[in-house]
């Protein structure tokens, strides 16, 4: 929660104060509140306000897979970088043809300089087109890395005032993606769980996951939005972080 200096609301969540609308100071609080923060609450009245949550959130589902496909795309994008698979092919046919061919003419000439020429000059067409991929693929990779980017930066945005307009909130807006929202309420509705704080352990624990790779993950999404040059808008935990992945084909919803 951030204290307004001007007329000492209590907000959560937002970059101005609800009440009077003078900027706050965010430097104590990053992405909502602390579950350390969360009041007490019966279970009854959390999967009452997870209900709430899933049904208000639900309506961003698909800027939520967007986002997660974006990060996924960049992701690979970091770690492998992205070579046309037809460079591939083409490269392997083109060294087995060189190959045949060299030895082809050395066996049936038996002019054995004239093959390596012929081997040579084959290898410095090779190695001349591998260069040109190379440096396309290089290309192709950055606008790729710039147009995933743009449009993560841009669905953050979204997702950011989203959850911004909903006020005070029951959990951090990294988990407000609505398949973490439902496996949370799917966790207390079993009865495995005695408070929220130990449903999201069990989110972790059920998916193998811990919350040290999250921050690191969720840092590692911050720092790729900074360079893009946005540092307000928030970072989202991906369901498939958590084994609960997105339909295919869901449309992006205008909230305009």
């Amino acid at each position: 929660m951030v204290t307004c200096n001007e007329c000492g609301y209590e907000n959560h969540g937002r970059r101005i104060c609800k009440r009077c609308g003078a900027p706050l100071d965010l430097s104590a609080e990053k992405n909502g509140i602390s579950i350390d923060d969360l009041p007490d609450m019966s279970l009854y009245e959390v999967n009452k306000e997870l209900k709430k949550l899933i049904r208000y959130f639900d309506f961003m589902r698909a800027q939520y897979s967007e986002y997660e496909f974006c990060n996924q795309k960049l992701d690979f994008l970091d770690k492998k970088g992205y070579v046309p698979i037809g460079v591939l092919i083409f490269g392997i046919i083109m060294m087995g043809v060189t190959t045949w061919l060299s030895v082809l003419v050395a066996l049936r000439a038996f002019k054995l300089y004239n093959g390596l020429i012929l081997w040579l000059a084959m290898f410095f067409v090779d190695g001349l087109y591998a260069a040109v991929a190379y440096s396309r693929s290089l290309k192709d990779n950055r606008k790729k890395i710039k147009k995933y980017l743009g449009r993560e930066v841009e669905l953050a945005k979204q997702l950011t005032n989203y959850y911004n307009d909903y006020g005070p909130c029951l959990l951090e807006a990294k988990y407000t993606d609505p398949r973490i929202l439902d496996r949370l309420q799917s966790i207390i509705k079993s009865g495995r769980a005695s408070s929220l704080e130990q449903a999201l352990d069990l989110l972790f624990e059920d998916s193998g996951r811990t919350k040290e790779e999250s921050a690191d993950y969720l840092a590692l999404v911050a720092s790729r939005q900074a360079e893009f040059g946005e540092k307000d808008a928030m970072v989202f935990c991906s369901a498939n972080f958590f084994g609960a992945y997105h339909k295919v084909g869901e449309k992006i919803r205008s909230v305009a």
